[in-house]
């Protein structure tokens, strides 16, 4: 298959996180770049320890009050926004270290960011 084929075909096998970052940062320079070149910088963006950092940051900062204060959550249950926030953990810890993506690290996670609701 062609380099340009593949170049051009690269962006529909992408999802989530790594589409958008396509688009972001890779979509204006595939010109000119290999395929193999797009492969290799699209997998050190998300290998690399940058983008574990920052999905850390993300993580540290995610709340059960953050969810249920955006405007799309407003009205909803708090049971329902508990279950969004279970998602986005879920989501944001696929990109965490290894050492980190523990079932323990997510329950603590969990008991932490619903504490400031809770009334003693």
């Amino acid at each position: 298959m062609p380099q340009e084929t593949k170049v051009k075909a690269y962006p529909t096998t992408l999802r989530g996180l790594i589409l958008d970052y396509y688009y972001t940062n890779l979509k204006n320079i595939t010109i000119t770049l290999s395929f193999n070149q797009i492969c290799n910088t699209t997998h050190h963006y998300f290998k690399g320890p940058k983008y574990r950092r920052s999905i850390l940051g993300q993580w540290n900062l995610i709340t059960l009050k953050s969810i249920i204060s955006k405007s799309e959550n407003t009205s909803k249950l708090t049971l329902n926004c508990l279950q969004l926030l279970i998602k986005e953990l879920r989501y944001l810890q696929h990109g965490l270290n290894p050492d980190l993506y523990t079932d323990k690290f997510l329950y603590n996670k969990l008991i932490n960011t619903c504490q400031e609701l809770l009334v003693y």
